[in-house]
């Protein structure tokens, strides 16, 4: 089976450009705890609910001005939808990743997390 077998279809991203409160907003419509920050389309680095509050909150940061890409983790692992879903599995497994983004033509499509993955191997 293959990673664009079993992906989430809709990618949670922000701009790179995006203020925190912006971002702080779309983290709270989901359930997801974390969005994916993206360059042109691409993956560059990762925002948890966490790192707003150490990285902005804790640390005194003004939250409209403060950028995503100044408290983003990066790089990120990106899977491409052709991999090979147990062997993505293995490897987040590995590097102790939930999700990773998935790209296609340098663009991400969607979100692979490691629950998604070993629901489907189990079928």
């Amino acid at each position: 089976m293959k990673v664009r077998d079993c992906m989430l279809i809709e990618p949670f991203t922000c701009e790179e450009d995006e203020n925190i409160v912006d971002i702080a907003k779309k983290l709270r419509k989901t359930t997801l705890r974390h969005i994916f920050v993206v360059r042109q389309g691409y993956p560059v680095g990762i925002i948890s609910v966490i790192d707003i509050s150490n990285r902005v909150v804790a640390e005194g940061k003004d939250p409209k001005t403060t950028a995503g890409k100044d408290i983003m983790s990066a790089p990120v692992d990106v899977i491409s939808e052709d991999d090979d879903a147990q062997t993505a599995a293995k490897v987040m497994m590995q590097k102790t990743r939930v999700m990773n983004p998935v790209v296609r033509d340098k663009k991400m499509i969607g979100i692979i997390t490691l629950n998604q993955l070993i629901k489907e191997g189990s079928r």
